[in-house]
């Protein structure tokens, strides 16, 4: 009767976990990459900056009477 590894056990656990992420997300992030390569050549065509948005937010606001 062999002893149980506890050890060992975590590694391939760990490593089939790795795989099987690696497998589902690499498709979504080469997706993700060609998204923002398209985004940036968009913006280029558009002449687009990218400066910061303004927010605006009110100092204070009190309810209208």
């Amino acid at each position: 009767m062999s002893t149980f590894d506890g050890k060992a056990f975590g590694q391939e656990i760990v490593q089939i976990v790795k795989d099987h992420l690696e497998r589902n997300l690499s498709p979504v992030a080469a997706r993700l990459d060609a998204v923002e390569a398209r985004l940036l050549l968009l913006e280029a065509q558009a002449g687009a900056t990218k400066a910061k948005p303004i927010v605006r937010i009110a100092a204070r606001s009190e309810p209208t009477t």
